[in-house]
């Protein structure tokens, strides 16, 4: 798994994926295509700004590889994790905010903590990473449609 940047004007958000295609794929839903992203890992800009593009569709299609549904059906599991994994934190305390999830094992006691951070660390009006999990739990409830 990298570790990301999400690249909007407010707030510093970070979030964690396991490849570039997939961490484009939940900037480009999450933004609208209007934020980036970047691989703190390995300083690699993700090319998600679209607001200038003359054929997004095409840029789009060209990264993935597919259509950006197509890409979610195929990578749903994948990219719910990622966008469980968005958090209001910046890169260089990154770390210590995974060290926490990891120390809590009780899942209502992670939420909770998740919650609660993501209030007190969110300066903006912009709700990015409650709508980031939001866009987690409607794919995981998609693919829970999908398999019964």
């Amino acid at each position: 798994m990298h570790t990301y940047e999400f690249i909007t004007p407010s707030d510093a958000i970070t979030f964690k994926a396991a490849s570039d295609r997939t961490a484009y794929a939940c900037a480009l839903v999450l933004g609208s295509g209007k934020a980036g992203c970047r691989n703190t890992d390995t300083g690699a800009e993700v090319p998600t700004l679209l607001l200038f593009a003359q054929d997004p569709e095409k840029d789009i299609s060209g990264y993935l590889g597919a259509t950006i549904g197509e890409y979610m059906e195929a990578n749903g599991p994948e990219m719910a994790e990622c966008f469980d994994s968005f958090a209001y934190v910046s890169a260089t305390e990154r770390r210590i905010y995974d060290d926490a999830l990891d120390a809590i094992t009780d899942a209502e006691n992670l939420l909770a903590f998740k919650q609660k951070h993501e209030d007190r660390s969110r300066s903006s009006l912009s709700e990015w990473v409650a709508a980031a999990w939001k866009y987690a739990a409607k794919m995981r409830q998609a693919q829970k449609t999908q398999t019964a």
